[in-house]
């Protein structure tokens, strides 16, 4: 663990430790540190209990968070995705069609013009644009389907 935290930061990424003991190195070699101190588990030996769960609950929200950020999620939809194999071409007309309203066929035939890229789909169907303007859109506005929809 401390050795792939090394290498994260030589490579000049960011490093979050998470830990469940207030000594673990690493939350203190991190960058950002962070100790869910949780107490002694209930039974002792078990680490998949209090620790566990703590930890599976802080990443869940630290990932969700991070998504949002970087503009993946629009509205409670997650947008920004690969479709590349059959259920998630699905999933990507199912989202396109939760955030536009529009219809299965409608969804289908924008996504299938931008490569299933949904973020582009969605400004495209709610702008009523082209599927080049939309993209230049979301460019502009740094990947925000939000953003470019104000625009």
């Amino acid at each position: 663990m401390l050795g792939a935290l090394r290498a994260a930061r030589a490579a000049g990424a960011l490093t979050v430790g998470f830990a469940n003991n207030v000594d673990a190195p690493v939350a203190g070699e991190a960058e950002i540190g962070v100790t869910l101190d949780t107490g002694s588990e209930i039974i002792s030996g078990s680490t998949r209990l209090k620790a566990g769960t703590s930890q599976k609950i802080a990443l869940n929200t630290f990932s969700s968070a991070l998504m949002v950020r970087l503009n993946k999620v629009h509205g409670n939809l997650m947008v920004d995705l690969k479709a590349t194999n059959a259920k998630l071409v699905l999933r990507a007309v199912r989202l396109t069609m939760l955030a536009t309203g529009a219809t299965d066929s409608a969804a289908r035939a924008v996504l299938e013009q931008c490569d299933f890229h949904v973020k582009v789909a969605i400004v495209a169907l709610t702008k009523k644009t082209s599927i080049d303007q939309a993209g230049r859109l979301l460019e502009s506005a740094r990947g925000s389907v939000r953003k470019a929809l104000a625009s």
